[in-house]
């Protein structure tokens, strides 16, 4: 397994990648090494290819040998990182272990008497071990912080807002600040560049609205910077996005679905005698906690103005029992209906209450406040 710190038969801790090999070879020669952490000898390799770092000299039961393989990716970017908090004066640790939990973070940064567990993640791990992970540190009041490895260029929308694929990995890394929303923080070792992948709206299974945004290493600060929420004409555009995306995901339902007229939208439609295409504009809308669905919002908001037409609930008397009892009668392909598909199913409620005027019997031919819809959406999306 790769090392990059060791400690000399002197006592003295080696970063490997901070020498020349010339350096490293010679001291070769002089002294022995031994891992940090489980004290047994490792091995200095200096070829010319790869980083210099060190490696045990037989199997061990060492963490080092349980954890993931790490690629020249991982380890130049650790190295950069360690760098980037040396020169904020950060005291960083690399791979710094840490006995009560059994973890070695990446970097272990120290700012303002608090710790900061930075881990480089540039491959795919289970969610369980990023759940231990953050749980150990927390314990021991140190704050984890994940960057990813940046996304290749082909997976970035090709303008600063636009869409993109966010697997359910690398969703796991959404960090969420009271003031600023989720944002995830990647970066290149390459090209020595963050990228933040903010302001998620979802649109349907793994497809997001999102806004990116780059910053050199040499103009990041510790702490780090973070994005700010949409402006008012920056939302307009996921808005607009939104609402394209919407029209081809009713068309798609339409001509192509393999279900026919069994396909839950469909029946909805065909027993209003309303063609899809004309479904109101408040049904599949971007309310908060919607992503809980994967499906698109269309799909399970129709279903939810429905379940109050069929059992002659008003909207404006409709409350969190209609909202739970609608999840058990109509799951939408859940297996198990949890408290974020409530608090989904709520939010759209509420809104629903707020810009809807009644002018027909059914609920689904009222007439809707376009203006203060958006103004509730744009609300909602800030609250998150």
């Amino acid at each position: 397994m790769t090392i990059l710190t060791a400690q000399t038969k002197q006592g003295e801790i080696i970063i490997s990648a901070n020498y020349s090999r010339q350096f490293l070879n010679d001291l070769k020669g002089k002294s022995t090494f031994q891992c940090l952490q489980c004290k047994e000898e490792v091995i200095l390799k200096s070829g010319p290819i790869k980083i210099p770092h060190f490696a045990h000299k037989r199997r061990s039961e060492c963490i080092h040998s349980f954890s993931e393989g790490e690629s020249e990716d991982h380890l130049n970017g650790k190295l950069q990182l360690h760098t980037f908090f040396q020169q904020r004066n950060s005291k960083p640790q690399l791979e710094s272990y840490i006995p009560n939990i059994k973890q070695r973070p990446d970097i272990l940064v120290h700012y303002n008497h608090s710790q900061v567990a930075v881990e480089y993640q540039c491959s795919h791990i289970l969610p369980s071990i990023i759940e231990d992970r953050n749980r150990g540190y927390k314990q021991h009041q140190i704050e984890p912080l994940w960057i990813l490895r940046t996304p290749t260029i082909s997976e970035f929308p090709p303008q600063e807002i636009g869409i993109m694929q966010l697997s359910a990995f690398r969703q796991q890394f959404f960090l969420e600040t009271p003031t600023n929303g989720k944002m995830i923080i990647s970066y290149c070792p390459q090209t020595k560049f963050f990228h933040y992948i903010s302001n998620p709206v979802h649109i349907q299974s793994n497809k997001y609205i999102v806004k990116v945004k780059k910053l050199p290493m040499e103009k990041q600060t510790w702490p780090f910077a973070v994005v700010k929420r949409l402006s008012d004409k920056e939302y307009a555009m996921y808005f607009n996005m939104y609402r394209k995306q919407r029209f081809k995901h009713i068309n798609n339902l339409y001509f192509y679905n393999r279900k026919g007229v069994q396909n839950p939208f469909l029946e909805v439609c065909y027993r209003w005698r309303m063609s899809p295409r004309e479904i109101p504009i408040f049904i599949g809308i971007p309310t908060a906690f919607a992503e809980s669905f994967h499906v698109h919002a269309v799909e399970w908001q129709i279903q939810w103005i429905d379940y109050l037409n069929q059992i002659k609930v008003p909207i404006e008397e409709a409350n969190r029992a209609h909202c739970e009892v609608f999840l058990l009668y109509r799951p939408i392909g859940l297996k198990q209906p949890s408290p974020i598909h409530l608090k989904a199913v709520q939010t759209y409620l509420s809104i629903l209450q707020e810009c809807l005027i009644k002018s027909d019997t059914d609920i689904y031919k009222w007439k809707v406040n376009r203006s203060k819809m958006y103004k509730l959406l744009y609300s909602d999306f800030l609250a998150k």
